[in-house]
């Protein structure tokens, strides 16, 4: 967990922010492991899925996952100084993956690196682009051809900041927030500046930016969430969650977070209101309480998931937020879940294994 979020859940604790106690629940069901694969990693980043193919990588390796499989299909020591630090990525055959200190790309099947990127600062979390790749080296923006690992163009933010978080891609426009309290609107063909909105006393860096529709839906240092005009970066609506806004779950008109305060929310992306909120914790301690949020939050069409630091899986209704499941892992594991259809999820236990998972049957 990022450590501002652990002071932020120490001040909550120490303010006694309890409304109401939680009515006392269910004891967590089970999930089913139906098979499992050894990446010889203990430390994976979160899987993707990617052409209908699961893609994982960690500190040393690289590789692609087979639910129907029994054996790894491909795997491949990266040799990326530092490891994996974001989820791998791919793209009409071709698969991204770096950390800090060094960005690169591989066919599956192969072994050798079609191209290798080293940072001359510091290597930001990237974003595909169909065969464009783009990613921050310290204050530039790069736009890399995937394929060769030739850069096209790069945009120059403010000297002395760093674009750590992903750009995103909306039509043939790119937005990026480099922390230097402006949102930039780039041509995606040529990195020319189509136009920017400097906001550094309200927002003062954006973070883990989405689309959803014309909804550009962008969390802040200053404990928001907003919702801006991709045509022109214009304000349509501010959330203030009681903390720093850092993982956002944003798909199909609906953004989710999960607040220190004690609340999973649910945010309509075009009006800003509430839909739902989920209470989590009463900050009492009390046996029904959740853990603070392990992982990012993840959806699909009827359900929105929460995996905790006590390693249960909380599953609620996508359209009202009620409590569906609240599902024991097998073991502990790394933080993140991946959902397949029927029922099924991807987890990494701490020991390296990949795992794939059943969900029980689940309330109505």
């Amino acid at each position: 967990m990022n450590p501002a979020r652990r002071q932020l859940l120490a001040g909550a604790l120490a303010l006694g922010l309890a409304p109401r106690a939680l009515a006392a629940g269910k004891a967590p069901g089970q999930l089913t492991t139906l098979a499992r694969w050894a990446s010889g990693d203990r430390n994976l980043v979160p899987v993707s899925l990617s052409e209908g193919k699961l893609l994982f990588a960690g500190e040393r390796t690289l590789g692609l996952l087979d639910p129907a499989a029994s054996t790894l299909p491909w795997q491949v020591a990266h040799s990326i100084a530092g490891g994996a630090r974001f989820r791998p990525r791919g793209h009409d055959g071709i698969v991204l993956c770096g950390g800090r200190t060094e960005i690169a790309a591989w066919r599956p099947g192969e072994q050798q690196a079609l191209w290798r990127y080293r940072a001359v600062d510091q290597i930001g979390t990237p974003c595909l682009a169909g065969r464009l790749a783009c990613f921050g080296d310290g204050h530039k923006l790069l736009a890399v051809d995937l394929e060769s690992g030739r850069i096209l163009w790069y945009f120059a933010a403010i000297a002395d900041t760093r674009i750590s978080y992903a750009p995103v891609v909306a039509g043939d426009t790119l937005f990026v927030g480099p922390g230097d309290g402006r949102l930039y609107a780039l041509s995606l063909a040529d990195g020319q500046l189509r136009w920017h909105v400097d906001r550094m006393q309200e927002w003062q860096y954006l973070r883990q930016l989405h689309v959803d529709g014309t909804t550009l839906v962008a969390g802040s240092y200053k404990e928001k969430l907003y919702g801006l005009d991709t045509g022109n970066g214009q304000q349509r609506w501010e959330f203030s969650a009681g903390n720093f806004i850092n993982s956002q779950h944003v798909a199909n008109g609906l953004a989710c977070l999960w607040s220190p305060t004690g609340w999973v929310y649910a945010i309509d992306t075009a009006s800003g209101k509430i839909r739902w909120r989920h209470r989590t914790n009463d900050y009492r301690g009390g046996v029904h309480n959740w853990g603070a949020l392990m992982a990012e939050l993840v959806s699909n069409d009827k359900e929105v998931h929460a995996l905790d630091l006590n390693n249960v899986l909380h599953v609620l209704a996508r359209d009202d937020g009620r409590a569906l499941a609240d599902l024991k892992l097998p073991e502990p594991v790394r933080p993140f879940v991946t959902l397949l259809g029927d029922r099924r999820l991807i987890c990494a236990g701490n020991s390296g294994d990949l795992l794939l998972l059943e969900m029980p049957p689940l309330s109505a």
